[in-house]
C-alpha cells in the first residue's frame, strides 16, 4: 500500500522548519547555552589549545567584578594574540543565571570601549568569554565550624583556603582546563600594563617550555608549616624525584637529616602564582599524578596550615621538571598585581 501524499508534505514541512531553525543558531553566541564553544576562527588551525583562566569566586555570595573588568580588556589589548583563546571565568554561582552573564558582559563592553578597543575586537572578546560553574566544598574531615578551631589565616577560612587547594591540585583535573595544552592563570587584579611584543602562548610552543612565573617570592614560614618534611619525604621515598630536585639545584632548609623540627619556620620557595603559565600535559604525568594525590590526602595541609598553591608549584616544578630546559621567568610581559609593578626585562619578538 503506497504512502499518503498528505503525510510527504507534512515531512517536507517538518524538515523545512528544522532547516531554518538550524541556520539561525549562533554557535559563537556567548549565551549560557554555548558558553563551552572555542572560537571558530582562527583557533582551529592552532597546533596547540589554550585558555586565559580567571578564578572569579569560590564562595557562592555576589563578588565585585570591578577589577576583573579592566583586567580582561587590558589583557586583551597588551598581548598581541596570535589565536583567539577562550576567556574562562571559573565562578562558584555568581554567573549561573543569563541576566548575570548579560549584565556582565555589557559592563565588559563598555570597559573595552573605555580601553579604546575597536568594536570589531570587543565583539570578538565578548564572544569568547566563558562562564564555567566550579563549586568548592570542604573535604572530608574538615568541618563546616572548622573556624573555630582556628586554622591559620583564618580572616578569609575557607575562601583563601579553598582558592590554594584549587590551584595547587585540583584544576588539572578540571573538565574544562585537563584537556588544554596550556592554560595562564591572571588574577582579577592582574594587569598586563603596556603592549608585550609575544604571545606567551606562542612563546611556550616554540620553545618548549612547560611552565612560565613573572616572580618567586619565597611564603613565609607560617603559612607553610609541615612542607619542608612533606617534600623531603616524598623525596627520599622516590629517587627519581631526589634526583631532579639536585639537578634542579633546590635547596632544602637547614638540617634535613636531622628529622626533628626540620624546616619549623623556615620560609619555603615559591612561584607567585597571580600569573601561573602552565603546559596541563606535564602536570598530569603519572609520576606527577601520584604526588598531587599524595599531597590531596591530608587536607589539613590547605584548610588548618594555609599551605597556599605558589610554595607548591614551586615544590611541584623543582620535583618533576627540568627547571633549566623547561622553565621561564617571563618578565618580558610588563605586569603588575594590585598595585605592584613587576620588574619588566627585554623583550624580544618572536622570529617568524
Amino acid at each position: 500500500m503506497g504512502i499518503p501524499k498528505k503525510f510527504f508534505a507534512i515531512f517536507a514541512v517538518v524538515a523545512a522548519i528544522i532547516l531554518y531553525l538550524a541556520s539561525s543558531v549562533d554557535y559563537n553566541s556567548p549565551t549560557a547555552e554555548n558558553r563551552f564553544s572555542f572560537p571558530t576562527h582562527p583557533v582551529d588551525v592552532a597546533p596547540y589549545t589554550a585558555a586565559v583562566v580567571y578564578l572569579v569566586s569560590v564562595m557562592p555570595e555576589p563578588r565585585s567584578p570591578d577589577r576583573l573588568l579592566q583586567s580582561i580588556p587590558r589583557m586583551e589589548k597588551n598581548i598581541p594574540w596570535r589565536y583567539r583563546w577562550p576567556i574562562v571565568l571559573l565562578h562558584a554561582g555568581m554567573y549561573d543565571s543569563a541576566d548575570s552573564q548579560l549584565d556582565f558582559l555589557s559592563r565588559l563592553r563598555d570597559s573595552a570601549n573605555a580601553h579604546n578597543l575597536a568594536p570589531e575586537v570587543t565583539d570578538d572578546l565578548l564572544r569568547r568569554v566563558e562562564f564555567i560553574a566550579t563549586h568548592h566544598e570542604l573535604p572530608e574531615g574538615i568541618p563546616a565550624d572548622g573556624l573555630v578551631d582556628g586554622p591559620i589565616w583564618d580572616g578569609e577560612w575557607p575562601a583563601y583556603h579553598h582558592m590554594c587547594a584549587f590551584f595547587s591540585y585540583k584544576i588539572f583535573n578540571h573538565p574544562r582546563i585537563r584537556d588544554l595544552t596550556y592554560y595562564l592563570r591572571l588574577d582579577d587584579d592582574s594587569y598586563v600594563r603596556e603592549p608585550a611584543c609575544f604571545d606567551p602562548f606562542e612563546y611556550m610552543h616554540v620553545n618548549n617550555k612547560s611552565y612560565a612565573f613573572r616572580d618567586s617570592p619565597p611564603d613565609m614560614g607560617w603559612v607553610t608549616e609541615g612542607m619542608w618534611p612533606f617534600v623531603s619525604n616524598y623525596a627520599q621515598r622516590h629517587p627519581e624525584v631526589e634526583k631532579t630536585l639536585r639537578r634542579n639545584s633546590f635547596e632544602w632548609a637547614p638540617n634535613r637529616l636531622w628529622p626533628q623540627g626540620f624546616g619549623a619556620g623556615v620560609n619555603f620557595p615559591s612561584y607567585e602564582t597571580n600569573f601561573d603559565l602552565v603546559k596541563v600535559p606535564r602536570f598530569r604525568t603519572p609520576e606527577m599524578t601520584e604526588f598531587l594525590y599524595e599531597l590531596a590526602s591530608d587536607p589539613k595541609r590547605f584548610y588548618w596550615y594555609r599551605w597556599g598553591d605558589a610554595p607548591v608549584r614551586f615544590a611541584e616544578v623543582n620535583m618533576f621538571l627540568d627547571v633549566t630546559r623547561e622553565v621561564h621567568r617571563m618578565c618580558e610581559i610588563p605586569y603588575a598585581h594590585k598595585d605592584r609593578p613587576f620588574d619588566d626585562c627585554e623583550c624580544v619578538p618572536l622570529s617568524g
